[in-house]
């Protein structure tokens, strides 16, 4: 491995930040890019894309993302437990390379710089910018700890799940503890329905299609002796398919309206759609196959569904898309989030040697 490429990977991770406050990271990549004497690229508060234009009439774009998550809010520490800083190193080293001659690549390359990938709003500001156009197709890969390491994981169809958020506000008349029966107990009927709303999935869905609905924040109440007059609920559904989202949307209304008239309270459902699911073009898929084979890259074409979002999604409907994932299980691993999570260095490696090869095999 070169230092340079050792370099990028060790400077990223250090910089390690925030959703849309990539500024140092962003600034970073700009200073990388002028030392390389990469000239034609836009620049934003934060992220970054360009173009390394070889005379083709076809572009290839690789979007790497560059946002870290919270490791230690207290002392506002950030670390990249997603694996950020390895996609955004791999394609800062394979621009270096290209700069300097070692890759010639067959179709000019749009380098994709991503922010706020962890909060799925980098894609819509990077497609506002203009960075899919006259893209003829469009790469990405994430590592994937469950994957052993430096096997390209690629798959058919679905890749990740379609990712909505809800939020819903309960509200009625708060009262005493010792008097339930003057006021409507908003702990319970929120309990009722997260529990009522469980057999969505088992009972409402096929069975074969896959869909999770899970609550993960409700807050309400002061104190243990005061029955609270409001009361908040967050959650997420994930799906693929959209027959799936509309029954999972509509459950939980009819479920909601069905504990309103119970519990005599109001309710209101605020649902952000977050990112669709995101789905792998075919032919890109055969033609990253026949690549990898002629270039000796082990791939493993029964890679999992994640139900896991990805904004990488809004590219799909500008170009044809494939996300990879790239191995990197080795001895014990954690899963990503995971605060003891981290890529060894080494998977810049094949990280690199993927992308050479699909620039390098039009």
């Amino acid at each position: 491995m070169d230092n340079y490429e050792q370099n990028y990977f060790r400077d990223i991770s250090k910089l390690a930040e925030p959703s849309f406050k990539e500024f140092k990271t962003t600034n970073y990549i700009k200073s990388t890019l002028e030392k390389l004497g990469v000239k034609e690229y836009r620049k934003f508060e934060t992220g970054l894309f360009g173009t390394i234009n070889v005379g083709s009439k076809r572009t290839i774009a690789i979007r790497a993302d560059i946002d870290a998550l919270p490791y230690d809010l207290k002392k506002n520490r950030f670390k990249h437990q997603c694996g950020h800083n390895l996609h955004t190193s791999a394609l800062l080293s394979i621009i270096h390379k290209i700069s300097i001659g070692e890759i010639k690549p067959k179709s000019n390359l749009r380098f994709i710089f991503q922010p706020a990938e962890e909060v799925i709003s980098g894609a819509k500001f990077m497609i506002e910018q203009g960075c899919m156009e006259k893209v003829d197709e469009i790469y990405a890969l994430h590592v994937d700890p469950e994957i052993e390491f430096g096997i390209v994981g690629i798959k058919t169809g679905a890749v990740m799940a379609g990712s909505t958020h809800f939020n819903i506000k309960l509200s009625g008349k708060g009262t005493h503890a010792a008097y339930p029966h003057k006021g409507n107990d908003l702990i319970v009927s929120a309990s009722q329905f997260i529990l009522s709303s469980q057999t969505i999935v088992s009972r409402k869905i096929d069975p074969v299609k896959p869909a999770v609905l899970s609550f993960g924040k409700i807050e309400g109440g002061t104190a243990a002796n005061i029955l609270p007059h409001t009361l908040t609920i967050d959650g997420t559904y994930r799906y693929i398919d959209d027959e799936t989202k509309k029954i999972l949307e509509d459950s939980l209304t009819t479920n909601l309206q069905t504990l309103s008239k119970q519990f005599d309270i109001r309710y209101k459902l605020s649902i952000n759609d977050g990112t669709y699911p995101v789905i792998n073009d075919n032919k890109l898929i055969k033609k990253a196959k026949d690549i990898f084979q002629i270039n000796s890259i082990k791939f493993d074409e029964n890679t999992k569904l994640s139900m896991g979002g990805e904004d990488f999604c809004f590219y799909g409907k500008y170009a044809p898309s494939l996300f990879l994932r790239l191995g990197i299980r080795k001895g014990v691993t954690y899963p990503l989030h995971h605060p003891k999570f981290s890529v060894p260095i080494d998977a810049l490696l094949p990280a690199i040697k993927i992308w050479r090869a699909i620039l390098e095999n039009e």
